[in-house]
């Protein structure tokens, strides 16, 4: 998949997710992983179509028969890869995960993927490291 054809993916899917913000916080999260959008064995997980009032291309990630797959060996990957996918999972459709499970052996780039994307989730992206208002 080159570049052009990666971008017209994730625009699918933020198309899909457009409008709630856990959703679109998944999204991003395994766009910005940059691992699992790629391999063509996810492939069977991600459902094209299009939207109904624009007729704009959009796609969904069946994230609960993902993680299915993933639970049954059919996606071989690293422990981080499989943590990065249980977690856009989590948030994408509510799959439940323990986070003391799939946290505390990932690095710091996932780390701050995962930091990303649950202030998406929260609607408070980007975080503003100046101020503490919300204490």
């Amino acid at each position: 998949m080159n570049d052009n054809q990666y971008a017209q993916l994730v625009a699918a899917l933020h198309e899909h997710a457009a409008g709630i913000t856990a959703d679109v916080a998944a999204v991003d999260l395994i766009a910005t992983h940059r691992v699992w959008l790629t391999r063509p064995d996810f492939g069977p997980f991600i459902q094209p179509g299009h939207c109904h009032p624009t007729a704009a291309p959009m796609a969904l990630i069946r994230w609960r028969a993902a993680v299915t797959a993933l639970g049954q060996r059919r996606l071989p990957c690293s422990s981080s890869e499989a943590d990065i996918l249980r977690i856009a999972a989590s948030l994408g459709a509510g799959v439940p995960i323990r986070l003391r499970d799939v946290l505390g052996t990932l690095d710091h780039r996932n780390i701050a993927l995962i930091t990303k994307a649950i202030a998406l989730a929260n609607d408070t992206w980007p975080i503003n490291q100046g101020t503490h208002n919300d204490r």
